[in-house]
């Protein structure tokens, strides 16, 4: 990953060491044409066939628009992707099908909720952001979403390793101290200091697991709450601080057999027009320890402590999401705790991790 003070140059430099020579296929959409051009024009002055795929901004990031791709010419041995999350997304599945490599080229410091999947399969071979655009974008908002979902997410793995006995103190720590300087006092209106922390976060971050922030960010897009993952990351962060907070502030509760997760599988299935077995299934093999219910007991005043922090910031980083979005943010209305995201929290267990918070809340019963 690689901040560029000189675009063309970076990325001629970035394809000669992958190539010297060669078919490379451009990605971009048509709000991004401009950036495209400029990403490949000194790589033109070179004996490369340079092909375009323009997507029209609009463009459902799927399987089948990622055919699109895919379906490009059989000579092709590289794919530029020029834009952002969009981009990054339809080559992430176009090469699972074609097992190319990919570069990315965006001006956004919005990095797909923090990293792009950096980590893991199918990432970019590298990641070059545009420095003379990164000023220029309204993404901050989105910025300041990811951020406070991944924080709720390092949050809710702390609780996780407690219950599972996992001793990996140290590296939680320091993603969470890095992302606690950017939060500071929950008023994120410097850019440099969100651009940097994102940044600096892409290449620190490594998730072992799917959390709860990333599911439900996924199914708010999927019941039309908002198609911006920005948005749908605050407002998972927002909605998990609550959810999660009131769960920890249960100071007396009986131990219970954990409740009969088919209700919740079936609206579930209902919610997001699913089959109930693909639900169940995820279920079925789950052994509920007794002993985490004790564990829970032991850690929950530190770890409220911890969550009413962030809750007493919330008020500032919703103030300072809007101030970055062009519409100030007035069409997100009440979705912040709107019965649509309820209902998904309380139906979310059967598909987050067996020891999230979500999950235990489900054998916990207040007296």
């Amino acid at each position: 990953m690689q901040v560029s003070e000189n675009l063309s140059s970076d990325v001629a430099n970035t394809v000669a060491d992958i190539m010297p020579m060669g078919h490379i296929c451009v990605c971009y959409l048509s709000g991004d044409k401009q950036l495209a051009q400029k990403a490949i024009e000194e790589v033109s002055e070179f004996e490369y066939k340079i092909t375009c795929v323009e997507f029209p901004d609009e463009v459902m990031c799927n399987d089948e628009s990622a055919l699109d791709i895919v379906n490009g010419d059989d000579d092709v041995r590289l794919f530029l992707g020029v834009g952002g999350r969009e981009i990054a997304s339809l080559l992430c599945k176009a090469c699972k099908k074609r097992p190319l490599t990919y570069a990315l080229v965006t001006n956004s410091p919005f990095l797909y909720g923090v990293g792009y999947a950096l980590k893991g399969g199918q990432a970019p071979i590298k990641l070059l952001i545009d420095k003379c655009g990164k000023d220029g974008f309204g993404d901050y908002a989105k910025c300041v979403g990811a951020i406070l979902a991944h924080r709720v997410s390092l949050w809710e793995k702390k609780y996780i390793y407690y219950m599972t006995g996992i001793q990996q103190y140290a590296s939680l720590k320091s993603e969470q101290d890095l992302l606690d300087n950017v939060i500071g006092d929950g008023q994120m209106s410097d850019t440099a200091r969100l651009f940097d922390g994102m940044l600096a976060y892409a290449k620190l971050h490594d998730e072992p697991y799917k959390s709860s922030a990333e599911i439900l960010a996924e199914l708010i897009e999927h019941v039309n709450l908002t198609s911006d993952r920005g948005e749908s990351m605050l407002l998972t962060g927002i909605a998990l601080v609550k959810y999660f907070k009131a769960v920890m502030s249960i100071d007396e509760y009986s131990l219970i057999t954990p409740a009969d997760v088919s209700s919740r599988c079936r609206a579930l299935a209902k919610i997001l027009g699913a089959d109930v077995s693909d639900f169940i299934g995820m279920v079925k093999d789950r052994k509920f320890q007794g002993k985490w219910l004790y564990i829970h007991c032991e850690y929950r005043r530190d770890l409220l402590k911890e969550i009413e922090e962030l809750d007493a910031k919330l008020l500032n980083i919703i103030k300072s999401a809007k101030r970055f979005m062009p519409d100030v943010g007035y069409h997100l209305g009440d979705d912040y705790d709107c019965n649509s995201i309820i209902q998904l929290i309380y139906n979310l267990s059967p598909i987050v991790h067996e020891c999230s918070p979500i999950a235990m809340a489900d054998a916990l019963l207040g007296e």
